[in-house]
């Protein structure tokens, strides 16, 4: 029998570049974005500069602030290896985006990739989006996506091996087996994740997500409760109209006081 070990996704920068790899489409989606509203970015989640790189090599001027100290570690060795001129737009900073205390104005907040998921309470978001109006410019926008509850996801076998891959492992060079599997708890409408992966030593570990999950009307609830208001919705990066089967939302909110 293998053995098995437990860790955090975001403790392994080197897992999640490996994971996320191939991920694009709202990378352009966020510099096109950051195009139309010129100025700082505050970026919320900011992990390792996979979206904030790209932002700052455009140009922008961009705050990143996340808590995961191995993310942000991993953030700075990239930034290192930019030239001067991108280093010198960037700033990387372990904060809660629950206190942003002191960061002055942008006319651009993200909560890119899905990180509103972490985000399990209702109050606790509200809290959040009263953050990201106070450190609204006057005229700024609010962009974040998310994903939106799957039934057919949530109704498989917690057993069972789903996407199965094989990656090269960037530690050694060699094949690294992965899969995934996971349950829904409807009571706390929280999808756990769990990715497994097999080196050639054989001795497998797993990472795993907790994702609190938001229905459509919950969300747009919350959005009008906190003082903000849609002012573009799509089901994807392409620009794609909402609709009843959408799995993903990608929005931008302004202030709505």
């Amino acid at each position: 029998m293998s053995a098995m070990y437990r860790d955090d996704l975001y403790r392994d920068p080197g897992l999640y570049d490996l994971e996320y790899q191939g991920q694009a489409d709202d990378v352009a989606w966020y510099r096109k974005l950051a195009a139309r509203h010129r100025g700082p970015i505050l970026e919320l989640g900011c992990g390792n500069g996979r979206i904030t790189l790209p932002l700052a090599r455009d140009g922008h001027t961009v705050h990143g602030v996340d808590l995961s100290r191995e993310m942000l570690a991993s953030g700075h060795d990239k930034l290192a290896r930019e030239p001067d001129e991108v280093r010198q737009r960037v700033r990387l900073e372990r904060r809660s985006f629950y206190q942003l205390e002191g960061l002055g104005t942008f006319p651009l907040v993200l909560l890119p990739f899905n990180a509103l998921h972490h985000v399990s309470h209702h109050r606790e978001l509200l809290h959040l989006f009263a953050q990201v109006r106070e450190h609204l410019a006057p005229g700024g926008v609010f962009a974040l996506d998310c994903y939106l509850p799957d039934p057919v996801l949530y109704a498989r076998d917690p057993e069972q091996r789903y996407e199965e891959r094989v990656f090269v492992d960037p530690r050694t060079g060699g094949p690294l087996h992965t899969w995934e599997r996971g349950w829904y708890d409807p009571q706390t409408q929280t999808n756990h994740v769990v990715y497994i992966y097999r080196p050639a030593s054989g001795v497998e570990y797993e990472v795993q997500l907790d994702l609190r999950m938001y229905y459509p009307q919950e969300l747009r609830a919350l959005i009008e409760l906190g003082d903000l208001r849609i002012v573009h919705e799509a089901e994807d990066f392409a620009g794609t109209p909402l609709g009843p089967q959408s799995l993903k939302w990608v929005m931008v909110l302004e202030d709505g006081a």
